[in-house]
């Protein structure tokens, strides 16, 4: 009944002046959506915060599936940079945002030394594992529309080996050159959700070994704002392994399986966003997902972002896989003639898509 995977999350007061000041009853009060889901939870904690931890799970009757683990933030793997990062602060922090001090900075970066750690102890045993923010709300979960208490464990029961995150929008790959770092940290570019993932072994092994030492690069360079913008270089570095899902923050568990809520988000933010910065294989794999997501009919969308999806689609399926282009117009050109609220979004602009999809105006 427990899926298999293990999730590290981690809960420390905070010291910000500028954020909200709560006690630590309502620190742990702020995580209780997240400590009453039946799943294994490998917490991360100090000694404030460890035994209300304890007591919020054993009141759900969940603390035999969870791992408590105490460590002051001054001993965790990214706190030994604190004094650089400090530094470079001083020198350059244009995105410099009054809630994202650099204690802030150094948890977000540490995502992947708890989740490396948790994988090296493995406490019950399970084949996958990943990460998940733990401030997502008191009653409900602030990442999921319509949540109840069993979409985490139907999410964790359906995932593979592979490292899946959710992308968030497209950046472009220029900032992955060291040159171009400067301007990529003036402020702040969104690429990936990292406030959840999942992972096998190896794959969380390769990737978020690799994180470190982009983190560590970067820092040395004199940059850094959390951990998330680091996933321009490891979504190419690592495309064999990682497998994405789409769409933005309040939806996260909504879409991560699969696309279900907010597809006009994904269209115009991500595979439209893919069409015009030229990065054809990223719009043909997005694509796919979505007409799948459609046509399983697990998701509603407007006839005019339909259209416009299969649109998208059609032009980096010629770039990318010419063979199936052929066939996919012939079905395109078919479900349009045939499916009455598509064919009238078709009929709007009728000699356009016929240009398009017989070949005469490939690419608009």
């Amino acid at each position: 009944m427990i899926p298999d995977c293990t999730l590290a999350t981690a809960i420390y007061p905070s010291n910000n002046p500028n954020h909200v000041a709560r006690t630590l009853q309502e620190t742990v009060d702020c995580c209780q959506a997240l400590l009453s889901i039946p799943v294994y939870l490998a917490i991360y904690g100090n000694k404030e915060t460890i035994p209300l931890l304890k007591e919020a799970r054993r009141k759900h009757g969940l603390e035999q599936i969870t791992a408590f683990y105490e460590i002051e933030k001054h001993d965790l793997w990214s706190f030994q940079y604190i004094e650089k990062v400090r530094e470079n602060r001083a020198k350059y922090w244009p995105s410099r945002d009054s809630r994202n001090d650099e204690e802030i900075h150094l948890l977000q970066c540490n995502k992947s030394d708890f989740v490396l750690k948790t994988i090296a102890k493995n406490p019950f045993q399970t084949t996958k594992f990943g990460w998940t923010d733990a401030f997502l709300g008191k009653d409900t979960i602030r990442i999921c529309e319509n949540y109840d208490l069993k979409v985490l464990p139907r999410i964790l029961s359906k995932i593979s080996d592979k490292f899946k995150i959710q992308v968030l929008n497209v950046c472009d790959k220029i900032y992955k050159e060291p040159n171009y770092k400067r301007e990529y940290y003036e402020r702040y570019r969104w690429v990936a959700c990292g406030g959840f993932f999942t992972c096998g072994i190896e794959s969380g092994k390769k990737v978020l070994q690799r994180q470190q030492e982009i983190f560590l690069e970067t820092m040395n360079a004199g940059y850094g704002h959390g951990e998330e913008m680091m996933f321009l270089e490891l979504l190419d570095e690592f495309e064999d392994d990682i497998e994405k899902s789409y769409g933005d923050y309040g939806q996260m568990w909504n879409n991560f399986i699969e696309p279900t809520r907010n597809l006009h988000y994904i269209y115009y933010m991500i595979l439209h966003n893919y069409w015009n910065h030229g990065y054809y294989k990223e719009c043909y794999y997005c694509g796919k997902t979505l007409l799948e997501s459609i046509e399983s009919h697990i998701t509603d969308i407007t006839p005019n972002i339909h259209l416009a999806i299969l649109v998208d689609y059609y032009n980096a399926t010629v770039r990318c896989v010419p063979g199936d282009a052929p066939k996919l117009a012939k079905t395109i050109l078919h479900d349009c003639e045939n499916y009455p609220l598509l064919k009238d979004e078709f009929n709007k602009n009728p000699g356009f898509y016929y240009g398009l999809f017989l070949g005469e105006a490939r690419f608009p």
